[in-house]
């Protein structure tokens, strides 16, 4: 009998590896997608507008997301009473930030290109070979308390993300990647770990309320939205740098 039982335990054990490594990260991916609203329903999404706030070295910065898919990443901050915007698209960018400058500066065409996967509303999981990427499943790690699967994202380009899935919702909970120049003093390539959590359903969409850049360099801190409102009219002023 207990020969029997070791030998049935050894079965089970073999059809739940079995069952893991029949996980494709295709499979994974589609469920990602599904559990986003769907490829039409992503689709169908032309532009995106967030407002909230951003916690950032101890002060509250109000913040505006403007997004044209494919066209413009704009995002107008106040703090302290001072207004400031950063523009990518795809030809240009500039920066206004009255605290350090009063002059708007065009971006350096490196930084410009390093920001310009901003302008993917649905980001590079979705149609992923079509966008030159290349997906492989990683595994599995533990995030911030979820089990989650992890997919390495490459391009040709040398470009490298790592995307973690919510096992249980299908969701994304954390994304990873190599930033040249970042950090602080543009002190060298620097790892960006931003956390995403409270998914709100927004017409059939589900977007995260909560944005968290881990660390304690510039770029870090957390961003939390009271408003997401999807394929609104966007003004053709927020394309260009205006005081």
């Amino acid at each position: 009998m207990k020969n029997i039982v070791v030998f049935v335990v050894f079965i089970l054990c073999l059809v739940v590896v079995q069952f893991a490594n029949g996980q494709s990260v295709d499979d994974v991916i589609d469920k990602y997608i599904t559990a986003l609203g769907g490829k039409d329903k992503l689709a169908s999404i032309k532009s995106v507008y967030f407002e909230g706030t951003r916690q950032m070295a101890g002060n509250e910065v109000d913040v505006k997301i403007t997004k044209v898919d494919g066209k413009l990443n704009r995002v107008d901050f106040s703090m302290g009473g001072n207004d400031g915007y950063t523009i990518v698209t795809p030809d240009k960018g500039w920066t206004y930030i009255p605290m350090m400058s009063d002059k708007v500066n065009e971006m350096p065409a490196a930084r410009l290109k390093s920001q310009q996967d901003q302008l993917d509303i649905v980001g590079p999981l979705v149609n992923y070979a079509a966008k030159g990427y290349k997906a492989t499943l990683a595994g599995k790690d533990t995030i911030n308390g979820h089990e989650a699967w992890k997919i390495q994202l490459t391009n040709d380009a040398g470009k490298n993300f790592t995307f973690c899935i919510d096992t249980k919702s299908n969701l994304l909970i954390q994304t990873k990647h190599i930033s040249e120049g970042g950090g602080r003093n543009n002190s060298g390539p620097t790892e960006i770990v931003t956390d995403f959590s409270d998914y709100k359903d927004v017409d059939g969409v589900m977007f995260p309320q909560t944005i968290n850049v881990e660390g304690s360099g510039m770029g870090a801190g957390s961003m939390t939205f009271d408003k997401i409102e999807v394929n609104q009219p966007v003004d053709e002023k927020m394309f260009k740098p205006s005081k």
